[in-house]
């Protein structure tokens, strides 16, 4: 029976990826192993990043996964998981409930975690310790705090923010990793999630057309699974905070020198955000 495991919640994002490539380089204590939850949703430039990620001398990688669910909300059998946006009887209603990143990542890795330690279903054993090294940079001390609370009192289980606790912001993470790496990284997240501002939509429907049709199809189905599955009804779900069709919304562009960007502080989904 193992006694103790570290492990890096590797959501292949800025943040993540470049706690990895610092365990790499021996600035930070490696990982036993490094664990990717796959959503089955991202775009390409995920993939292929992890897979360049896999290709180093580094800490194993694995992948995990709950299944897709890009598949589960267009079968309309997990609408309620996302955070889309209400409208009842026409007038917007804010977010609904986020119930993604705790069914599709949290939960996956922590099943592999426990399964190494030979624990599921069950704490961990006096003598056993599990640390999880996360991706939370200084700019987030909410998550931070939220990931904290969740682990409150677990016993034998512990979290470490190293690049919080260095002070390093998403940007100072950007700027290690076009010093360190050789690729563009991109943002981890789904292609329909809700948390997308006006110029990240308007740039997708440019540059990515079938991302672009994978999200109009996610929207229109979650619509189609609300409320008796009638576009008819009086509470409807959309992608878009304007309560319209994502193909029918106006995208307002920022200026040429900023770049697009999630909405409400969610830069990346890591996996670790909490409830």
């Amino acid at each position: 029976m193992r006694k103790s495991l570290r492990v890096l919640s590797l959501g292949a994002g800025v943040q993540s990826t470049a706690i990895y490539l610092m365990m790499c380089d021996g600035e930070i204590e490696p990982a036993d192993v490094a664990i990717f939850s796959d959503v089955k949703s991202e775009p390409a430039s995920v993939y292929e990043h992890l897979e360049r990620l896999k290709g180093i001398d580094g800490p194993e990688i694995v992948t995990v996964t709950a299944g897709s669910l890009e598949d589960d909300l267009l079968q309309q059998s997990g609408y309620t998981d996302i955070p889309g946006f209400f409208a009842v009887s026409g007038e917007s209603r804010g977010m609904g409930p986020r119930g993604c990143t705790r069914k599709y990542k949290i939960i996956p890795v922590e099943q592999e975690i426990r399964r190494r330690m030979d624990a599921i279903g069950k704490p961990l054993k006096p003598d056993q310790s599990v640390t999880q090294v996360m991706g939370l940079s200084f700019d987030e001390p909410r998550r931070v705090e939220r990931v904290k609370a969740r682990n409150h009192g677990r016993r034998g289980w512990h979290v470490e923010f190293p690049l919080f606790d260095d002070m390093m912001t998403r940007a100072d993470c950007v700027r290690y990793l076009d010093s360190r790496w050789d690729h563009p990284v991109p943002r981890s997240a789904c292609v329909f999630c809700p948390y997308r501002s006006d110029p990240d939509w308007q740039k997708m429907k440019d540059e990515d057309g079938d991302d672009w049709r994978r999200a109009i199809e996610v929207d229109r189905a979650i619509r189609l699974a609300v409320d008796g599955r009638s576009e008819d009804s009086n509470a409807l779900m959309y992608l878009h905070k304007s309560c319209v069709p994502l193909d029918e919304a106006e995208f307002k562009r920022a200026p040429s020198h900023i770049q697009p960007r999630f909405q409400f502080g969610e830069m990346d989904c890591e996996g670790m955000c909490g409830m």
